[in-house]
């Protein structure tokens, strides 16, 4: 009798969540190097791709500018957005479980090397637009910041001189720099700046909690088959 019971309560879990579910999923992001290079192209978008070919959904991504995507995500026109920081969620959101580590450091030009939050310190730094900093950096008064739209912009600025340093998530930032064409641009990869989690986030809802958990259970599954660690280490 308790087997049944508890078999009938998993399908009926399955019944609710089947029903929330939307006919199609509308996720949305922004550009960022190497993650998210088109609504078609980069990592994050590859992840997207493998959690809707696993839950046989219908998953649409679309990428607009940062601002633009979380007005878009506030004002319920998607049902999600990533990449979100768990600090930067409010009330009315919630989280599934990380996917990626979004490791900080500082870009500089050959000539003048600069590495810590003390080296950063009265020079003119540039951070990109709607990510998320290190309260150490944005808290600073001592620290000159530029901000850009996006990582190519902050890139050619350093490389032209225009500001002291950029601040940026490792692989993007080696994306943006390759991009970019300069030469004169190095980081030190010992000297790790700040190290963040990055979830999916979705609506505090019936709704938003379903596919939170639909997203839960692949990346789980993900990492337990090592294909989530396939997936960033094997492509730069």
């Amino acid at each position: 009798m308790g087997f049944f019971l508890v078999l009938y309560e998993a399908q009926a879990r399955t019944a609710v969540a089947n029903s929330v579910y939307p006919a199609k999923i509308e996720l949305v992001t922004w550009t960022i190097p190497l993650m998210v290079e088109s609504k078609d192209k980069g990592l994050f978008v590859e992840l997207v791709r493998e959690i809707g070919k696993r839950n046989k959904k219908d998953i649409g991504v679309s990428v607009q500018s940062a601002g633009q995507a979380l007005m878009s995500f506030s004002s319920s026109k998607v049902h999600g957005y990533f990449p979100a920081h768990i600090m930067s969620l409010s009330k009315n959101m919630i989280a599934t479980t990380p996917f990626y580590t979004k490791n900080d450091y500082v870009f500089f030009r050959k000539d003048k090397r600069l590495t810590s939050i003390k080296d950063l310190e009265g020079k003119k730094v540039g951070l990109t637009f709607r990510y998320f900093y290190d309260p150490e950096i944005l808290n600073n008064k001592k620290i000159r910041v530029e901000y850009a739209d996006d990582d190519f912009i902050n890139m050619k600025k350093l490389g032209d001189g225009l500001i002291d340093a950029f601040v940026v998530e490792e692989r993007s930032g080696i994306k943006a720099l390759q991009e970019s064409g300069f030469t004169n641009i190095e980081f030190d990869k010992a000297s790790k700046l700040s190290s963040k989690s990055i979830h999916f986030a979705f609506e505090n809802s019936a709704q938003g909690a379903a596919l939170r958990d639909l997203f839960d259970k692949t990346l789980n599954e993900m990492k337990k088959d090592g294909s989530l660690d396939r997936l960033f280490a094997t492509k730069n």
